[in-house]
């Protein structure tokens, strides 16, 4: 089972991140869009696990913060488009705690640092040099990513878009 934890997007953050991406595409950008329903912010991936168990005590065993995230900037990390935010010091502290508990149980992860992040698109191409990342920022600005539950996903890559299979869901403990 392939798998990794990801704090799911709210439907307002939806609305505005799938709003910049039609106008992305409406200014002639291509690529492989990230389809609505598969919006999310990776906070740990662990690739393939055989047992899904040990991760969902990691999970439980990490206090979730409640935090929001606000919207920074769109950019790019090669041809990824990805819709960047603000770092959050709560968010930041949660993921270096659950990397340490999936440490403690032995759940190897991808160690590549943590930057919070949505990617809107795969194999952007844009129609000239010039990069107009922000065709409405305002709406875009208006972002705030609350931080209300976690999940651990599993990943069908058979299809031709990845299909996302909530596994374990964790909120934050009143």
């Amino acid at each position: 089972m392939r798998l990794f934890i990801a704090l799911p997007v709210s439907a307002d953050a939806r609305r505005a991140l799938t709003g910049t991406q039609a106008a992305l595409r409406g200014q002639g950008v291509r690529g492989r869009f990230s389809p609505p329903e598969n919006l999310h912010m990776t906070l740990t991936f662990l690739g393939s696990v055989k047992d899904p168990a040990p991760v969902i005590g990691a999970m439980r065993s990490v206090r979730l913060p409640k935090t929001a995230l606000r919207f920074d900037r769109l950019t790019l990390f090669g041809d990824v488009l990805v819709a960047l935010f603000h770092p959050d010091a709560a968010l930041s502290a949660y993921v270096t705690a659950l990397r340490a508990a999936l440490d403690g149980a032995g759940i190897g992860y991808d160690r590549q640092a943590f930057l919070p992040h949505v990617t809107l698109s795969r194999r952007t191409v844009f129609p000239s040099a010039e990069r107009r990342l922000s065709p409405d920022g305002r709406a875009l600005r208006r972002i705030r990513l609350p931080v209300n539950e976690v999940r651990l996903l599993s990943s069908d890559l058979t299809g031709e878009t990845p299909a996302y299979t909530a596994i374990h869901t964790e909120k934050p403990r009143r």
